[in-house]
């Protein structure tokens, strides 16, 4: 359900109803490639428990892990170049907290996300950088 889940995010389906729309909407072959079985999907109810009860950050780290083993790598390691930027996280505004702000370190070679951690919405992202590439 993880992977269908990324999968239907990383197609811009951004709600829970609209990950569950396109989990009962992607070809059997799909979603037995996916390890569901064809004839019985995830609810939206099943998807937002699991989503919510998951920790981000671990999430985020086994993805990077998982792309970082399947990258081809063709840059010796000795000029690897790694970016770090910044970003408010879209649509994590609610009437009670303010905009996440999170910094992450991208492997440019791969393309893998090596880190990503919180930032302090008023702080300059820079004394950070050390943290993130070192997570």
């Amino acid at each position: 359900m993880v992977t269908a889940a990324v999968c239907a995010v990383v197609a811009g389906y951004r709600s829970y109803a609209a990950i569950a729309e396109w989990v009962a909407d992607v070809p059997a072959a799909t979603a037995l490639a996916l390890g569901m079985t064809a004839d019985r999907r995830p609810s939206e109810a099943m998807i937002r428990r699991l989503l919510q009860a998951m920790d981000p950050q671990l999430l985020t780290a086994a993805i990077g892990v998982w792309l970082a083993g399947r990258a081809t790598v063709t840059t010796s390691t000795a000029g690897r170049a790694i970016a770090v930027d910044g970003k408010t996280l879209r649509g994590s505004r609610t009437t009670d907290t303010p905009a996440r702000h999170v910094m992450t370190a991208c492997d440019q070679a791969t393309g893998a996300v090596l880190a990503s951690i919180d930032v302090d919405g008023k702080t300059n992202e820079s004394p950070c950088a050390g943290h993130a590439a070192m997570a």
